[in-house]
């Protein structure tokens, strides 16, 4: 759903980290948000409400987990940083969720800690407000949700919210496995998969698991689209994988994003978001978000991306980047906050 409440068939949001001197307020808070829907990917959108309105695009996606009888639905909700309980270390590093009434539905992929709320209303965490945030969402029939259960299936979530009868284990029987906590057993450890939107947009979506043993971007995502990508991931973690030359494609970590139209510019210290990008001189255009960083310890974390091509997007995407990494090696640039 968009900002008025209406369907559109996906949606791209960057949440700004918190700018205090900005003159924008909500962008002053850490509440403050550009947009891409399906209807208008032109140009980012800044909302005109912030990230925790009750009548925001997440917000309405998200309504009927609080406005409707959930009995009938099959939802999976999950978060390696979850709103309540603990998480086992050797869960996915994954943070999304889903609903289906068994025709059509959606998934959402974001990088927020501890969201969504499972409660009476939409609630968003005070702790996905300091930092940066990215969200990806897309409206799926039955047949494409069935397929992202395969991927969560590889990417060994912490589902902290689920919902599956035993009707849907005859018509969507890998959401049924993935929502009743079964994940892959054998290699090959990643999966690579076409998933298309109610409106005919194409993607490819990429999933690994633990044991795959590898970084999800410079292993298995660049070699796959054969293109080189830029990077924006939490790069905070010990052990941050350094941007990587001497593959056929290279992965290169974004340092530093402006929105220059807005006033934005953050360095990816304060950027919790998980994008990638082709690089501007590579012809392929693709734009991907997930959920996983490019660290050492997240290479033993399953985890994924979803990749859009799209010329006008990946342009988007491409321009906010001030700078990438170097190919050197990194001597305490990062420190764990």
């Amino acid at each position: 759903m968009d900002q008025e409440n209406q369907p559109v068939d996906w949606f791209s949001i960057y949440k700004f980290p918190k700018q205090p001197s900005h003159p924008n307020k909500l962008i002053r808070k850490g509440l403050g948000f550009v947009y891409i829907t399906s209807n208008n990917v032109s140009n980012w959108i800044l909302s005109n409400v912030g990230i925790t309105d009750p009548n925001n695009l997440v917000s309405n996606t998200l309504a009927p987990i609080y406005n409707t009888s959930l009995n009938d639905l099959l939802y999976i909700f999950y978060n390696d940083q979850p709103p309540y309980g603990k998480t086992p270390k050797k869960k996915g590093h994954t943070k999304g969720g889903l609903l289906t009434d068994n025709t059509n539905g959606f998934w959402l992929v974001h990088s927020v800690p501890h969201f969504p709320f499972f409660l009476d209303k939409y609630r968003y965490p005070g702790t996905g407000i300091r930092n940066g945030q990215s969200f990806l969402c897309l409206s799926l029939n039955i047949t494409n949700l069935n397929t992202v259960g395969i991927q969560l299936q590889y990417n060994q979530p912490h589902i902290f919210a689920a919902n599956a009868s035993n009707y849907f284990q005859t018509s969507t029987p890998e959401l049924y496995k993935a929502a009743n906590n079964i994940t892959v057993g054998q290699a090959p450890w990643y999966n690579i998969a076409s998933i298309i939107t109610l409106a005919g947009t194409n993607l490819t979506s990429f999933a690994k698991s633990r044991q795959f043993g590898k970084d999800l971007y410079s292993d298995l995502v660049a070699p796959s689209l054969e293109a080189n990508l830029d990077v924006e991931t939490w790069p905070n973690e010990p052990d941050r994988l350094a941007s990587e030359c001497d593959k056929p494609f290279k992965v290169a970590n974004i340092l530093n994003v402006t929105f220059t139209d807005i006033q934005v510019t953050f360095n990816t210290t304060v950027d919790h978001s998980k994008w990638a990008v082709s690089t501007q001189n590579n012809e392929d255009n693709w734009i991907c978000i997930g959920d996983i960083n490019r660290a050492k310890p997240q290479t033993l974390r399953g985890g994924g991306t979803t990749c859009l091509h799209n010329s006008i997007l990946s342009t988007l995407y491409q321009n906010i980047i001030v700078i990438t990494e170097p190919c050197q090696k990194i001597n305490n640039l990062y420190h764990n906050l």
